[in-house]
């Protein structure tokens, strides 16, 4: 472990303004001393990165072309490393413990950021625990944003189960619940704990090339979207009582014209019915923002989300990641236990940043993409 009072710099990749990731910079940064932290931050010595398409949208936003934003700001959210410092009110992250995590401080300079060989890390805005020892480096950056943002759109309140399965008075069929877009860093965690935690029907989409792929994960039927009419196919496959749970993870509108015709109904046994959860929303672009933050550019979700919620027509979310440590905790078992799939489409060296963010950008990635920032 490499103490930051001894090291005389450190590295890390940052960048001013859009268009990113053009405008990458790989910067040498004095290392912030450990008595300097706030009383809620750590300095981690990261280990491992993993990027995410959030990455590109958040720094191409057009207020980081205002000139008091084009300062170099840090990159990446999630993390594996071990512990160099700690604020004063960190109890449970002891120096030199390896943790793990996911952070978001989109204005925070070089150092906030986890495509960095030493990061400042705000637990407050942030998940963090100690790695499991199950999870290698790899798996462990792999895992936190995609797999916190699978339980969530699984997880009440957007996901209710009728009063039958959860109370588990009967059998009965198992939930069905689909998942548009199976074969994305987040739909292959929501493929995998819809079948391994909730026993559901699993029917996915995804492209041909990735078909077998989604069945392994756990998908009952794959939909192959490149080659067949997805809307026509959910009507026929619909079983009697609808589909509990459409999670989309690819986004647009055409999705939500069709809920109300496939989405199990609400009825006075099971008053909530069935819900739409996306982390997309209705935009289709994969260099703009998804999740809940769209709710202040699109009027129109908000008021589908508000009708929904007052028990007018069916449920309706779009959602950004749950910070659940107790949720992350568990993804040690869940993995070791040889129940979870974590895939690594590659890993690249730390100063291959740019290749590494190249390959993203294609959008053909299945799975998650891994930079080593400190060879282990």
């Amino acid at each position: 472990m490499t103490s930051p009072e001894r090291a005389p710099s450190f590295r890390a990749w940052s960048h001013a303004k859009p268009p990113f990731p053009d405008t990458l910079s790989l910067l040498q940064q004095s290392p912030p001393r450990p008595a300097d932290l706030k009383p809620h931050e750590i300095l981690v010595q990261v280990v491992t990165a993993a990027l995410n398409p959030v990455d590109v949208q958040l720094k191409n936003l057009p207020i980081f072309r205002l000139p008091a934003l084009a300062y170099p700001k840090g990159l990446g959210c999630d993390f594996a490393g071990r512990v160099l410092g700690r604020g004063t009110a960190v109890k449970d992250l002891p120096i030199g413990a390896e943790v793990m995590g996911v952070t978001l401080s989109p204005l925070a300079g070089p150092n906030g950021g986890t495509l960095s060989e030493i990061a400042v890390i705000d637990t407050t805005r942030s998940t963090v625990i100690q790695k499991p020892p199950q999870l290698s480096w790899t798996q462990a950056a792999a895992l936190p944003l995609v797999f916190l943002t699978a339980k969530t759109c699984l997880s009440p309140p957007y996901l209710l189960l009728p009063p039958s399965t959860e109370q588990r008075l009967a059998p009965g069929t198992p939930p069905t619940i689909v998942v548009l877009g199976g074969s994305s860093a987040v739909g292959q965690y929501v493929v995998q704990l819809a079948k391994k935690d909730l026993g559901a029907n699993v029917i996915a989409t995804c492209s041909g090339r990735n078909a077998e792929f989604v069945k392994e994960l756990g998908a009952d039927t794959v939909i192959d979207y490149t080659s067949e009419d997805v809307a026509a196919r959910l009507r026929a496959l619909r079983p009697k009582e609808g589909y509990l749970s459409v999670v989309d993870c690819v986004g647009g509108t055409d999705i939500v014209n069709l809920a109300p015709e496939i989405l199990t109904p609400r009825t006075q046994a099971f008053p909530a019915g069935g819900s739409l959860t996306t982390i997309v929303g209705d935009k289709t672009s994969r260099t703009s923002m998804g999740g809940s933050i769209l709710y202040l550019t699109t009027p129109s979700m908000l008021f589908r989300m508000f009708k929904g919620w007052a028990g007018y027509g069916f449920r309706y979310s779009c959602i950004m990641m749950g910070n659940h440590k107790e949720w992350l905790a568990a993804v040690g078992h869940l993995v070791g236990d040889g129940g979870l799939r974590v895939e690594i489409d590659s890993e690249y060296d730390f100063q291959d940043v740019e290749r590494a963010y190249e390959r993203l950008n294609t959008g053909r990635a299945r799975g998650k993409i891994v930079v080593h920032v400190k060879k282990e």
